[in-house]
């Protein structure tokens, strides 16, 4: 099963590390044990987030990259995830994946999305990637941030919401015993939960052991090696981006290996 192989990865390699490989070849044994029950026990790839996880914009393509024609052609939001992290990760691992992410979408619909499709779909044995949005994202009732500028009156009842009522901390309380209680619920389906913030730089989540610790947030990785990508400006990620997350998703969880 998923938890318990991810159990005997992690177990192996501090036994591997403890011990002097020239001394006792097992040790490296044990470890390479490890790491393939991780891989060949992982069935799906799920992946669920905004607009920021669902796939590149070739807009943002010719932009940073300067070009006329952009290598992704956009025919419906369907087709273009095969683009996505989710998507690159699933192919190293030669399995399934579902791209459950929507643009314009809050955190609450983030994980009204996810639960549903889990269960509708009886998704077990699985990898989760949650790409967290901006916490001041709502969901109101039917009207979802998308529409938020686009009803009539909705937008002064927005603007006294965040001004009389809104508070961050409790905000991020929130999100956060929401991601608490996936953690435990995908531990029972034998799934591992990782966790990374998108692009909300400002936001500081508490510590937590489902949260990729390789970059404080997707956006901040992207300018880390791109410095075509003006931080101002650029909005999403191009399919370069999400190879790249998805090679250090697959080094750090799966180890590099097939």
């Amino acid at each position: 099963m998923y938890k318990s192989s991810f159990s005997l990865y992690t177990s192996a390699i501090a036994v591997g590390s403890l011990l002097n490989p020239q001394s006792s070849p097992n040790a490296i044994k044990v470890a390479s044990v490890g790491i393939l029950l991780h891989i060949s026990n992982c069935l799906n790839i799920v992946s669920v987030g905004c607009s920021w996880v669902v796939h590149p914009y070739d807009w943002e393509e010719k932009i940073r990259l300067d070009k006329v024609n952009p290598t992704i052609k956009y025919i419906t939001e369907e087709d273009t995830k095969k683009y996505s992290f989710a998507k690159y990760l699933a192919d190293k691992l030669n399995i399934p994946y579902y791209n459950l992410a929507s643009a314009g979408t809050s955190n609450d619909f983030i994980f009204k999305r996810l639960f549903k499709r889990i269960n509708e779909y009886d998704l077990k044995d699985s990898f989760v990637i949650i790409g967290l949005t901006d916490p001041q994202r709502h969901q109101f009732g039917k009207l979802g941030f998308k529409y938020a500028d686009s009803k009539d009156g909705f937008w002064n009842w927005k603007k006294t919401f965040f001004t009389e009522f809104y508070d961050e901390e409790i905000r991020i309380r929130e999100i956060t015993m929401m991601l608490d209680l996936f953690n435990e619920y995908l531990k029972n389906k034998n799934s591992k939960l990782v966790v990374f913030n998108s692009f909300t730089n400002e936001v500081k989540y508490p510590k937590r052991n489902y949260f990729f610790n390789k970059f404080k947030t997707w956006k901040d990785y992207i300018c880390s090696y791109d410095n075509r990508y003006v931080y101002e400006h650029n909005v999403h990620p191009i399919e370069y981006d999400h190879k790249k997350l998805a090679d250090i998703l697959y080094k750090e969880y799966f180890n590099g290996q097939n």
